[in-house]
């Protein structure tokens, strides 16, 4: 397995700047033909965005003639199960909410207008518990499944067609345990691609706080429903 680090500066909310490294690390590729990441996507922030613009670039738009496959990106959403006892649930967006956000940035980020086929589905993994899938054909030939999770590994585990995974520098140990799973079975690892975003002011004399918190808790969830929760307090 190799990892690589990515170290995103954020110079402003809209303006980031997301580098690929101009030579690939010994053992490890640039460009995967199957790319995976995985979150809750709950009120779509800058950080998921930058996950989300890292896992468009990582894939290799390209396929091999003859081969029948398909560039392929895989998200897992996290389920609103695994939610019931988050910070002011209340103020979650639902599975479906986030899907559609998600799929909505991903079809600007690929310059896409609308999918040429989409199709929804729920399979039953086990009695009371339907996991939801949204796959998309894309006209460029790419395809997307939006895939319901219950847990930290989701397809990673199940689709050995998936060569790498995209993630943030918070969920390190998620990628070294899915990799422990493959392994298990005699899979190949994923080549893991990590995203930090990092801070290039000084520390703010105003808040006294350094600026990458601040940014922090721009592109927090937490915060997001926090303020929701404010304005809907000071709206009584």
């Amino acid at each position: 397995m190799v990892v690589e680090r990515f170290p995103v500066t954020e110079t402003s909310q809209t303006d980031v700047d997301i580098p690929l490294p101009a030579t690939p690390r010994e053992g490890s590729r640039i460009h995967h033909a199957s790319v995976a990441v995985g979150g809750t996507f709950d009120h779509l922030h800058s950080g998921h965005k930058l996950l989300l613009s890292m896992t468009a670039l990582v894939l290799d738009r390209t396929t091999s003639p003859g081969s029948g496959s398909k560039p392929s990106i895989t998200v897992g959403i996290t389920g609103d199960e695994l939610l019931k006892n988050k910070k002011l649930r209340e103020h979650l967006e639902s599975w479906h909410q986030r899907q559609a956000a998600v799929q909505n940035f991903l079809l600007a980020f690929l310059g896409e207008e609308a999918p040429s086929e989409q199709d929804s589905s729920a399979c039953e993994l086990e009695p009371g518990r339907q996991q939801r899938t949204v796959y998309n054909l894309l006209p460029s030939g790419i395809a997307i499944r939006y895939v319901e999770i219950f847990d930290a590994f989701g397809p990673t585990i199940t689709d050995e067609t998936i060569t790498a995974l995209v993630l943030s520098g918070e969920t390190r140990a998620g990628g070294k345990a899915v990799n422990e799973k493959r392994g298990e079975k005699g899979w190949e690892p994923l080549d893991i691609f990590e995203v930090d975003v990092l801070d290039s002011s000084p520390d703010d004399g105003d808040t006294g706080k350094p600026q990458s918190q601040d940014f922090q808790n721009k592109i927090s969830s937490t915060a997001i429903r926090q303020r929701i929760e404010q304005r809907s307090r000071t709206s009584d």
